[in-house]
Formats: structure tokens, C-alpha cells, sequence
């Protein structure tokens, strides 16, 4: 899984997430800052990494579109995988077996 900045995903649902045994890496980590939304989801793409962010402006419309990439995690809730990250990943587990 790819993750955007702390600002859009909480480092505690990140935590749980490696918690639980899955392999996350942050965009910051690999880009540093201001990398394109384009670039991130080729190297989903690319990586096979499921792209998770609470930002939809950051791969709608066109470019989540027009790119090959791993698969789109949106949650909407921004107080949701900070106040439950467990259940967070839950939510995760249950999108990833369909």
C-alpha cells in the first residue's frame, strides 16, 4: 500500500496497517514532497500498491482514470482510522477480498 502524508492518513492507522502484517509505504518516503498525483499511481502501478488517501481531489477524475495502477482507497472520514485504526483496517481487509 502506498499512503499519502500524515496530513491525509494518520500515522496510528499506518501503524496498525503494518501491524496486521501489510507492507506500507508512505509517498513521502519514496517522492519526498509535491509529487504529482499521476507519478504516485504509476508507481502503484508499477509496485502493486493500493493507493490510500482521505484527499479524493488527489487521484479523481481524469488521472485516477487514465492510469494503471493497483487499486484506490478513499475513506471519507477523516476522524475514522485515527479514532479506530483497527477497524480501519477492518474496512480495508473487507474492500481488499472483493
Amino acid at each position: 500500500m502506498l499512503t499519502r502524508s500524515r496530513k491525509h492518513v494518520p500515522s496510528v492507522f499506518v501503524t496498525a496497517l503494518r501491524s496486521n502484517g501489510y507492507v506500507v509505504v508512505t509517498a513521502n518516503s519514496v517522492f519526498g514532497e509535491g509529487t504529482d498525483d499521476r507519478r504516485l499511481l504509476e508507481y502503484c502501478g508499477e509496485a502493486g500498491h493500493v493507493f490510500v488517501t482521505h484527499d479524493k481531489t488527489d487521484v479523481g477524475g481524469a488521472v485516477g482514470d487514465s492510469v494503471d495502477h493497483a487499486g484506490i482507497v478513499i475513506y471519507t472520514d477523516p476522524v475514522f482510522p485515527r479514532a479506530d485504526p483497527n477497524g480501519a483496517v477492518r474496512s480495508i481487509e473487507r474492500i481488499l477480498e472483493h
